[in-house]
């Protein structure tokens, strides 16, 4: 009898830690299954990310060509370096020394904001009206800040105030 209930209490003990070991197995599948599917969700998430990325590559990429088509990569055998839109042009007269250590020349001379278009660089203005100047980035001024173009011209003070300020320029920095 005693012989009974001992191996009757090594069936109950076996058959219990076989429940729990039952219970932790049952508990890990069902959190190993909550993050499979967390997963999955993550995985259809990123890959509509994908999807819109290479939606916005393909836009750009169109962009790019059209922006080929209406901005060369090149101008009068120069290669553009930069193309800058919405420009403004104001002229000068001073006849003193550049920024550069040239003397301002007309027909030569564009002072420019040098965090824009770095001195020496050779730059194209198209005006509005299609009239182009190509000038040489020598000079720097107060009022000369991001994309502002001072143009050194041969006139009177009255001939470059009736010039005024021309909103709508086109610059295109050529490599040299």
């Amino acid at each position: 009898m005693r012989l009974k209930l001992i191996i009757g209490t090594i069936i109950i003990a076996l058959l219990f830690g076989a429940g729990i070991n039952y219970k932790t197995i049952i508990d890990q599948k069902q959190a190993d299954e909550a993050r499979i599917a967390q997963i999955t969700s993550e995985a259809q998430v990123n890959q509509q990310k994908v999807e819109d990325m290479e939606k916005d590559i393909a836009i750009l990429r169109r962009e790019l060509a059209l922006q080929r088509d209406v901005y060369p990569t090149s101008r009068g055998g120069h290669r553009v370096a930069r193309y800058i839109d919405g420009a403004q042009v104001t002229w000068y007269n001073d006849m003193g020394k550049t920024a550069s250590g040239t003397t301002a020349t007309s027909g030569r001379t564009v002072a420019v904001d040098p965090d824009v278009v770095p001195l020496g660089s050779e730059v194209e203005i198209v005006m509005p009206d299609g009239r182009v100047f190509r000038r040489i980035a020598e000079d720097t001024g107060g009022a000369v800040k991001g994309k502002i173009f001072d143009v050194h011209i041969d006139a009177s003070d009255e001939e470059l105030y009736e010039l005024g300020r021309t909103h709508g320029v086109r610059v295109f920095v050529l490599d040299r």
